[in-house]
């Protein structure tokens, strides 16, 4: 029962670590814009500039992963379970399906997007399979 409740708790942690992750790194870097209403300021949102060049992709997907994989990490030490593969895949998975909702969000447009754009996050794509992979290795040998 105790290893059920761990990859649930698990499960809900890891994005919400990978989010964390993602916006300190954003912030960390100046990047990190924080829009709100006009009229009343009681909404808001945040944005993320993302500059030209492949390194901000490579780090940001990376610093998500760790993040991601790290804030799972934790909860397995919490109830003292080791990590498994299964999670580290569904993590993995996740975070893959994440950048590729993102495109899939990108180009279903109601105006022409640009192609630098969806190479962009092709390449996002890619850069995050890569470093979720990297990362779930860290995690399943810590």
């Amino acid at each position: 029962m105790r290893l059920v409740l761990v990859h649930f708790l698990a499960l809900l942690a890891a994005p919400v670590g990978g989010t964390i992750g993602a916006l300190v790194l954003a912030k960390g870097t100046r990047r990190l814009i924080r829009w709100h209403s006009v009229s009343d300021d009681s909404s808001w949102m945040f944005s993320i500039r993302e500059g030209p060049g492949s390194t901000w992709y490579i780090i940001a997907a990376l610093v998500r992963a760790i993040a991601a994989l790290g804030a799972a990490r934790v909860v397995f030490a919490l109830l003292a379970v080791s990590p498994t593969v299964y999670l580290a895949a569904a993590v993995v998975l996740m975070l893959f399906s994440w950048d590729v909702w993102r495109l899939r969000f990108a180009t279903r447009a109601s105006f022409p997007v640009p192609s630098e754009i969806t190479s962009a996050l092709r390449f996002r794509i890619g850069a995050g399979l890569v470093a979720s992979s990297v990362a779930a290795v860290l995690f399943l040998h810590s």
